[in-house]
């Protein structure tokens, strides 16, 4: 009897596990997936749209203002650098580029994932026996292991793609840059024709009617009235023609830009620049920079390094992935444990298919490669021919117009003098009025020659990449949603690799970056919007404190130095020294200690006295600590090795208490609601955990970007703004203290994951560091006003 209770027990809690396991795939299936959103296209939404656009649109001028177009608002005229902006913010072929390179960005999240295990689970009942249980359930994990590199070479494809992507955004620019200029000429050139013709039509209307007396009289023969006759309806013709070339340009300049031609209408287009022969480029330098440095240049080389990172990845497959298999049974009572390893064996092939075709592939790359240097080439040499060309023309036009202006004032005093009849002196204006539509002709030619050569050098105009990289109307939706808006940024040439920590002296108008790979403090001037100093002689500089009433800076070391500066000369005071590595920093203003979090092989909060700038403690942790809050006789410390958040007792100088961070790994950055006992913990990959601070209880979880690393709470706003390394700044909404949403997300720039938010300035400032294609600079977010607006999900 007890053998069959004992039986009945096994059976249901066999069938228990199956149901657990059952519910335990069900829930690995759903937690975390993306969700679904529709978007649905109305034709008749997007017609409206795109009616609605104007060049009075204020995003359009905080986009102006951020990228140098200063001036009033709206703008009284607009020209070629106004207009080319205008473009850069509603033109449908950057938005096709853009999105285009989104999606290669999305590609390299692609290329970076892990590939999932599978559960097995598959029951099975013996009908031949009921002792000890008939069930014999069986269940295995398959873990598959990728070998040799192949998700490193995947990446490095994907890295190399989305660059490619990137600058084909550029050389887009440049596209659209040109054709404007041309759709400007033309219409620079119309008009003056239908001026010019206009004038030389009452020119030749006075010769006109001067004949007919003449006629009339018998002065002239009826042959002479009759060929100035048609001088003049050709004249007309030719001023009518005029007026449509200059109704066509309007329409191509204003589909260039992306908006109604009505809109164009009812502003004024100022022609400066375009309005006289240019002055000459140093084509030897341009030649060079085109050949070295244009976009599409630099995105053919992008193509042919994703070509080799495809070759190595091919050559990588020809070692097979390995999978584990860890099983469980349990037979009629026996519990049986098995690990299997599973290999696929290369016995008919070695992949050597693949590897040919992405060799051939790299050589196709290559060989497009030197075929666009080539036409390159061609197209700044035509460029060089075309230019001089039109110089000459407007020189020789230059000249002609002089010498009537000079014909015609000579045959005015003629007239004065009784010595030329006033027919005389007509005909030498219809000829002067031709001359300059001959030079204006020229001037014209010589600016299409002169567009078509930058074109072509893709030089000598620069843009900052927030004009032509980032998505300027995505930006002016976010500060209708009350999102951060890009306000400025400050490029730091000197700077090579990434960033660490910043901190801000709001009375001096100075912001202290700490550049981690350059060794360097950069100083920078919030005023003047430019780099002030730079502090050298750092190792690997992590944190900074700013302490006015000390008048200190406080920089943390990599080599375990707390390096300490005099805030007004940055000459060394004294360095504090720890076995390892100083990372975070912390200040008690109440108590004047400095907490700075140390280690690399263990972990510790160590305690500067900064009075005497001498270490009074060192607490001990399970290891290494990343960024951390002190709250009254409480520090809350990130331990992410150890995945937990150890809540240390100033008091007791020790550890009262570990939380876990259930939500996720990595839980580096750190966030403090103080009002309302709120922690929030980035982790990875790309969730924001919400911990009560008074029990580590798990308030909330909200999906954010991969690579948090700055976390901020803004108490006015009642958001949290997480910045990160995938490249955006995402806002997060408190509700209240126990709800969370997710509010948007703003663009920033690739690994941009260090950040400072200053709420007395109302502003985010982001660290964008050095890497291949983009320079160092530090970028200034204003933060706007939240309206109550829909709740966006993370994918929106």
């Amino acid at each position: 009897m007890h053998s069959d209770v004992l039986a009945k027990s096994v059976g249901r809690s066999s069938r228990t596990a199956s149901v657990l396991a059952l519910a335990l795939v069900a829930g690995a299936v759903l937690v975390g997936c993306a969700r679904y959103h529709a978007r649905p296209m109305m034709a008749a939404k997007v017609t409206g749209d795109f009616a609605g656009r104007s060049l009075g649109d204020t995003g359009l001028g905080a986009f102006l203002a951020t990228n140098g177009v200063k001036g009033e608002w709206p703008r009284q005229a607009w020209d070629l650098e106004s207009l080319t902006l205008a473009a850069f913010y509603f033109s449908p072929e950057l938005d096709v580029a853009r999105a285009q390179a989104g999606t290669a960005r999305a590609g390299i999240r692609t290329a970076k994932e892990v590939p999932n295990p599978a559960l097995n689970v598959t029951p099975g009942y013996d009908f031949t026996t009921l002792t000890p249980s008939p069930w014999i359930p069986l269940g295995f994990l398959d873990i598959p292991i990728e070998t040799a590199g192949k998700r490193g070479y995947r990446t490095q494809q994907a890295r190399h793609l989305s660059e490619a992507a990137r600058l084909n955004i550029l050389a887009a620019a440049w596209q659209v840059r040109g054709r404007l200029r041309r759709a400007l000429v033309d219409f620079y050139a119309a008009s003056e024709q239908e001026r010019l013709l206009a004038a030389q039509r009452a020119a030749q209307e006075e010769n006109v009617k001067l004949l007919e007396a003449q006629l009339a009289a018998g002065a002239v023969s009826p042959a002479e009235s009759t060929r100035e006759r048609i001088a003049l309806d050709t004249t007309r013709l030719a001023e009518q023609d005029a007026k449509r070339q200059k109704g066509e340009s309007r329409v191509a300049v204003a589909e260039v830009i992306g908006i109604p031609v009505g809109t164009l209408e009812a502003v004024e287009i100022s022609f400066a620049g375009l309005d006289r022969v240019p002055p000459g480029l140093d084509t030897p330098a341009a030649r060079r920079q085109a050949l070295l440095g244009r976009a599409d240049v630099l995105a053919g080389l992008a193509d042919y390094a994703a070509s080799e990172s495809a070759l190595q990845l091919e050559i990588a497959k020809q070692y097979p992935d390995i999978h584990i298999a860890p099983g469980y049974q349990y037979d009629q009572g026996d519990s049986k444990w098995t690990v299997a390893l599973t290999a696929t064996l290369p016995a008919f092939n070695q992949n050597q298919g693949p590897v040919a075709e992405a060799e051939a592939r790299r050589k196709e790359s290559a060989a497009r490669f030197n075929a666009l240097q080539a036409r390159v080439v061609a197209e700044v040499e035509r460029g060089l021919m075309a230019y001089r060309a039109a110089l000459e023309k407007s020189a020789t036009a230059d000249s002609l117009l002089a010498n009537l202006e000079k014909q015609e004032r000579i045959l005015r005093g003629r007239l004065e003098a009784g010595e030329a009849t006033r027919g005389e002196l007509i005909a030498g204006r219809v000829e002067l009025a031709a001359a300059r539509l001959a030079r204006a002709e020229a001037v014209a030619r010589s600016q299409q020659a002169l567009g078509q050569l930058e074109e072509a050098l893709q030089s000598p105009v620069k843009w900052p990449k927030g004009a032509w990289e980032n998505e300027p109307r995505k930006d002016a939706e976010a500060a209708g949603r009350g999102l951060p808006v890009l306000a400025r940024s400050i490029a730091l040439p000197d700077v090579k690799g990434g960033f660490d920590l910043m901190a801000v002296d709001l009375a001096g108008q100075r912001l202290f970056l700490n550049a981690e790979d350059n060794n360097t403090t950069e100083v920078i001037d919030l005023a003047g919007g430019k780099l002030a100093r730079t502090i050298t002689g750092m190792q690997e500089p992590k944190w900074v404190v700013y302490r006015p009433e000390l008048h200190k800076l406080y920089v943390a070391n990599g080599n375990g130095a707390v390096r300490v500066l005099d805030s007004r000369t940055f000459e060394p005071l004294r360095s504090i020294e720890f076995r390892e590595k100083a990372n975070n920093l912390r200040f008690d203003p109440k108590t004047g200690e400095l907490f700075v979090g140390v280690g690399k092989t263990f972990g510790a909060i160590g305690i500067v006295d900064t009075r005497t700038d001498s270490v009074t403690a060192e607490i001990p942790l399970a290891n290494f600590p990343k960024q951390f809050e002190v709250e009254g006789d409480f520090i809350y410390v990130n331990v992410p090795e150890a995945n937990h958040v150890a809540v240390i007792d100033r008091r007791k100088k020790a550890v009262e208490a570990t939380w876990p961070v259930k939500a996720a790994k990595g839980n580096v950055p750190m966030g403090f609601d103080r009002a309302r006992h709120r922690l929030f913990i980035g982790c990875e990959p790309g969730k924001l955990a919400v911990l009560d601070s008074g029990n580590g209880r798990q308030v909330a979880v909200v999906d954010i970007a991969p690579e948090p690393d700055g976390v901020w709470y803004d108490a006015k706003r009642r958001c949290v703004y997480v910045s990160c390394g995938e490249g955006s700044l995402d806002v997060v909404r408190q509700a209240d203290a126990g709800h969370y949403e997710f509010a948007g997300r703003v663009p920033t720039a690739k690994g941009a994951a260090t950040s400072l938010f200053v709420p007395e300035l109302e502003e985010i400032f982001v660290a964008v560091p050095q890497r291949e294609g983009q320079g160092a600079e530090l970028r200034t977010y204003k933060v706007e006003e939240s309206p109550k607006s829909e709740i966006r999900t993370p994918n929106s």
